[in-house]
């Protein structure tokens, strides 16, 4: 989408019922609010703010290109949604630790005083940093420069006690999270929060292989919108099909070529009474979602095919359980 385009992501943004990420395989930061919470929202035609208590993002006009689908969930019955806006893998992370100075891009004016380090943890467009004014967290992050920062010995539990504000970038923006660091035994606050997963970001790659965008892209900036089936807390409602048709233009203006292939050998299918199931991981993923809407929608003719097709696993990866 080109960056006159911009008006749609501000839009999607200023929606409380959206949550945002920015990251890579492993490395996230994620951004949510509440409808009633209170944010400072500022817009103008190439940016967008969003700051609550307890983080913010901010997201810029760029040519960038938008992937949309719907995911599998492991409920056997249930589906999400995607967008993500994304740009060519290039570039490589500096290896390591690296001081960067002062954080003059820091979405709040008082935070510009902070001390932004980048990690090395992110991939291609992507990075990973925190910022802080803590003394000692700085005295140890400048004694780690150029070191893997998940090698430096003692630095975790001194993130946990410093609580640092974690801070991703991309291209088109950053996310900033103000929320603590939760203990290694603990729990990602609800809210904006970050995951870092050691296994995953070993694979060193921009996102899982469930995720389907194109070979050599990577997200930049990633949507997820308002579940049909969940909170966003995560606790399942009854199914909502005015949320799941909400999402329908996006899916169909962004969606994959191979996913409008694949329903219309599903729709062809149930006419004829013959599936042809697809031999593509993202094929069987996307022919099962569509026998769950169907199913949803009281289409009785699905029933067989879901007992036969929509039994296995979720296919993953090593470590994606975390």
């Amino acid at each position: 989408m080109h960056r006159a385009e911009f008006p749609l992501i501000a839009d999607l943004v200023e929606d409380a019922s959206n949550g945002w990420s920015i990251g890579s395989f492993g490395a996230i930061g994620e951004f949510m609010r509440d409808a009633d919470e209170a944010a400072a929202i500022e817009r103008s035609a190439d940016f967008i703010e969003v700051v609550t208590a307890r983080g913010g993002m901010r997201a810029v006009a760029a040519d960038l290109q938008g992937v949309a689908w719907d995911s599998l969930s492991a409920d056997g019955e249930s589906w999400g949604h995607s967008l993500a806006f994304c740009l060519p893998v290039r570039g490589e992370q500096p290896a390591g630790v690296h001081a960067l100075g002062r954080d003059a891009d820091a979405l709040r004016a008082d935070d510009r005083q902070g001390y932004l380090f980048e990690l090395g943890l992110g991939h291609g467009q992507v990075s990973m940093s925190v910022r802080t004014r803590d003394t000692d967290l700085i005295a140890a992050l400048e004694a780690a420069e150029g070191q893997p920062i998940l090698s430096v010995p003692g630095i975790m539990p001194l993130f946990v006690q410093a609580a640092p504000h974690r801070v991703l970038r991309s291209p088109a923006g950053r996310i900033e999270v103000f929320q603590p660091i939760p203990p290694p035994d603990g729990k990602s606050p609800e809210g904006p929060h970050t995951h870092l997963l050691p296994r995953l970001i070993a694979k060193n790659r921009p996102h899982s292989s469930n995720t389907p965008i194109p070979d050599g892209w990577q997200s930049v900036l990633s949507m997820h919108p308002k579940s049909p089936w969940r909170t966003m807390l995560g606790e399942r409602h009854p199914f909502e099909p005015e949320t799941d048709r909400a999402f329908r233009p996006l899916l169909d203006r962004f969606g994959l070529a191979e996913d409008r292939a694949v329903e219309a050998r599903i729709a062809a299918g149930l006419d004829a009474g013959e599936l042809e199931w697809p031999d593509s991981r993202r094929g069987r993923t996307r022919a099962r979602i569509i026998l769950r809407r169907l199913a949803a929608a009281g289409e009785e003719r699905v029933k067989p095919w879901r007992a036969l097709h929509d039994r296995a696993p979720i296919e993953i990866e090593e470590g994606e359980e975390a």
